[in-house]
This record gives C-alpha cells, structure tokens and sequence, in this order.
C-alpha cells in the first residue's frame, strides 16, 4: 500500500507539523536513541553461553574431522532419528569461526551485532512510514523489555530469525514506496536465512499474511506473491536438499511438554503479561481512533501476537512486528499529537529524562561484566567434565536434557551421551520422555537406567532422582555442590570430593 493511500486526518496532519524532527535540536532528537541503545544493552550485557551453541559448534568440528558433512548422529548412545538433520548448522558454522579466528568473546559481540541490528531496523521500518523518531522512542523500551530474552544468551540461533524478520518488514516498506530493487536482494538473502535458523518459516508465513492483508486493502500484490513462491522453492537450497521438509513436517507439527520455551505467555508472570497486553492496549486503541484502513501491517501484527500469546518463544517476534507498526498507528491519533507536542514544549524536560534513562542503563550494564563470556556452573556441568576428562573416562553417560550438548563438546568422541537440547532433531519421542522421567525419579526410572547402556550418570543434587539413585547399587564416584557422578557395578572410577571447589568453564 502507498502512503498516498493511507486517510490522512487532521490529527495526523497536526502531529506532523507540530514540532518536525528537523525543527528539533539535533542534540535532542538522538539522545532518545542513545539512551534506547544503552537500554537494551544493559538488558542483555550480561554474557553467557547459551547451551545450542555447544551442539552447533561440535556439528561443525566433526564435520570437519570426519572430511564431511554429519547427516547421522555421532553424539548419543540412545536410539536416534536419522537421517540427523540440523536447522541451525549456519549458525554453528558462523561461531565455529568466529571462535577460531578471534576467539570465545567473539560471540558476545555477534550477539550485541544482532540486537542492535535489529533495532535498527525496526527504527528504519518506523521511519519509512513517516514516524517521528520521538514517537519510535517513547514506544520502544516496551518493545526492547518484551524482545530482549531473544538475545539474552550468547548467542541464540534464533537471533538469527528476529534480525531477518526486521528486514523483512523493512523491506516491505521500501516496496509500497515505490523501491523495487529491495525484493531481488531479499531473495539473494532469504537462503542465508534458510540455513542459519528454522525460523525462516516466520518469513513465509508473515508474508503470505502481508499479500492477503494487501490485497483484502485492494493492492497489487503479484510481485510480492512471486516472490513468496521463490521463498518456498529457496527452502530447498540446503545441505538436506528435499529430505529437510520431512523435518520441517515434524517440527511444525509436534508438542514440546518438555520445552518450558513454547508454553503461553501466561507463565512469565506478571510483569511479562502487563507489557505485552499494554503494547496490545496501545495498538488497538490506536487502530479504534483511525480506523482499520490506516493500520497498515495489521495481519501480520496480530499474527505474531497470537504466537507470542501461545508461545513465549515468540514474543520478540511480536515485539519487533509492533515496534515496526505500533508508533504509526499511535501518531495518528490524539494521543500521538499530544505527546509530540509535550516532547516539543518541554524539551529540556525531555532531554534530561532521556539522559538519566542513558546513564543509569549503562552503568547497570557495566555492573553486569560485559567484557566477561561466562560458562557458569550450575548452568553447565564444569567440575564433572573436568573430573571425567582427568580420569580419561570412555563410556556413555546419563545427562539431563539442557546439559547434554556441553558434555559432547567437551569429552566426544571418548564420551557419548544419553540426550541434548536437539529435541526434535535427533530424539525419539520416547527417549525424550524416558529421560526426563528418570530425572523426576517417576516409577519406570529403574527401566530407563536398565534400558540404555549407560556407564555413569550425570545428577543434579536438586533434581529428584538425587536421592533415589543410591538405591539402583550404582557407586558415587564424585560430588561437588551442584552435580554427582554415579557409576554402575563394575566401572572403575576414584571416587573424590569436590565440594570445596568453584567451576567455571571457557569457551571453546
């Protein structure tokens, strides 16, 4: 749709005179923007490993061991899918080199590099529309708290996946004014985006509610459709060839129990619910005042916010979608003018709000080590890796399902382990579940323990099975104050005590 399009009413034709970014004193109009950059990087300055990339980083080390590309699992000693395909062998590829050639910090850095790319984004997108960056502004911390667990750890394949949807819408706008050049470099770039994340699936998803809301609106929307078709046919410019849409029909089809990610909304708590119906509020409120056909955007806005609603996971999805949307919807009405016009009278006023929200983000940031790459323990099991690899162990090992992909990294080839976080890449249904009920210490958790050939277990000291496990007649062979290890009958480890000590891991 062009701008021409659009009903202009006499509030949005008052908010766009009244106080003009040009108008403005430049020192005021970036210093929002300086004091948004500080904020989501004091929300996300904190710096630790996320546990995929363990699994990403050693597809990519084996691959080049073995002289070829992986397509079956070399990692667990449990039943597996095959053939092994992984959504996420791009991303692995980027860190496996970036950790080479510069280093483990490397990927804090490419994580910052993905977060504030796509904020710029979605400033471009906003701006595109005609929205006054002061408006952007006053909507976008909202948006950054309810997108910023995305790029929390470092780093997320999913970054990948926010950073393309952001340029998506972007490249949509450029598209309704008019520049056409934009659709032939997003087809040269969606294939990127096919094999650095799953999440691809978003943009062909988005898009085909993008050209039904377009043409429901009376536009042309041949172009974009033909450019939804090859989006689909790039799907198959993979590794996997045709054989990676038999995954995608498992993945997008099956239930994650045992995912605490994609539960609803409702399951963060308070805080996370009360921003993401204001950004709600504010959007429809917005749409109400001015009416449906000046919210351009609006059905691939509500579809994200289903999602989010569905899906935690999701919600930087929405989030990225509404910040795109939202502050044009809201400069058309009242309450868009009237906040343009406080910014403008009061600007001193402003400015120092700004500042302040400038200074205190970034001294919470620099509290936080931003310079640090963690590999904490408890998240990861450092002292029991330590202990195995001291001892030279070779065997199978029980681990939970968020510690597995660490303990390959560390200890393959001379180790294989039970499960890992490549849930519905590699697992079985019944594997998944056998050993998660083992950890709950269910009733079958002696039949689990039989069933696999399993040499020594990997314990939380707070998962339930801690103190059921003794009653099996396998040994503890070593404790500290997060993890133990046991052994079966017959496996010839020193025991030792490490409760005195503290862990902490390095990546690679």
């Amino acid at each position: 749709m062009d701008k021409g399009d659009l009903q202009i009413s006499p509030t949005i034709q008052a908010s766009q005179t009244l106080g003009r970014p040009h108008q403005f004193d430049g020192r005021l109009s970036r210093m929002p923007l300086v004091a948004l950059a500080c904020f989501l990087f004091a929300l996300i300055a904190y710096n630790f490993v996320d546990i995929d990339l363990w699994h990403q980083l050693a597809l990519i080390r084996e691959s080049f061991r073995t002289g070829h590309f992986l397509r079956n699992d070399p990692f667990a000693y449990t039943p597996t899918l095959q053939p092994w395909i992984d959504h996420e062998w791009g991303a692995g590829a980027v860190a496996w080199f970036l950790t080479r050639w510069f280093g483990g910090y490397a990927i804090a850095v490419l994580k910052w590099l993905l977060a504030f790319g796509t904020g710029w984004l979605c400033l471009r997108s906003s701006k595109q529309l005609g929205v006054d960056v002061r408006l952007f502004a006053v909507c976008a911390p909202l948006a950054i708290f309810l997108a910023h667990l995305g790029f929390f750890s470092a780093v997320r394949a999913q970054a990948y996946t926010f950073l393309f949807t952001a340029l998506l819408i972007f490249c949509w706008q450029l598209s309704r004014a008019g520049t056409r050049a934009w659709m032939l470099l997003w087809l040269f770039l969606f294939p990127l985006w096919v094999n650095l994340h799953g999440g691809f699936v978003v943009g062909i998803g988005l898009t085909a509610f993008y050209c039904a809301e377009e043409w429901l609106r009376g536009h042309d929307v041949r172009r974009w459709l033909a450019v939804l078709c090859v989006m689909f046919l790039e799907t198959a410019l993979t590794p996997y060839g045709l054989s990676y849409f038999s995954y995608l029909r498992r993945a997008l089809l099956m239930a994650r129990p045992y995912a605490p990610e994609w539960e609803s909304i409702w399951h963060l708590g308070p805080l996370w619910m009360g921003c993401f119906f204001i950004a709600i509020g504010v959007a429809l409120y917005a749409i109400v005042a001015t009416g449906i056909r000046n919210a351009s955007g609006l059905a691939p806005l509500a579809a994200t916010a289903i999602e989010a609603a569905l899906h935690r996971k999701l919600l930087p999805l929405f989030a990225i979608t509404w910040v795109c949307y939202a502050p044009f919807y809201l400069q058309q009405t009242g309450v868009g003018a009237w906040l343009l016009g406080f910014m403008q009278r009061r600007r001193t006023f402003v400015f120092a709000a700004w500042a302040v929200l400038a200074f205190a983000s970034a001294i919470a940031a620099l509290r936080q080590n931003p310079w640090d790459l963690a590999v904490p323990q408890p998240l990861y099991p450092v002292g029991p890796v330590e202990y195995l690899g001291q001892q030279k162990f070779q065997g199978n090992v029980m681990v939970p399902f968020r510690l597995g992909a660490y303990v390959s990294w560390k200890l393959y080839p001379s180790v294989k382990v039970s499960l890992d976080s490549r849930y519905e890449e590699v697992y079985p249904n019944q594997v998944v579940r056998a050993v998660f009920d083992f950890y709950d210490a269910r009733n079958d958790w002696r039949e689990t323990l039989a069933a696999y050939p399993t040499d020594v277990v990997l314990v939380p000291v707070d998962s339930a099975i801690s103190s059921k496990i003794a009653e099996s007649g396998w040994h503890t062979v070593y404790r500290d104050r997060q993890f133990e290890l046991y052994a079966r009958p017959g496996v010839s480890l020193p025991p030792v005590d490490w409760s005195d000590r503290s862990f902490v891991g390095v990546l690679p």
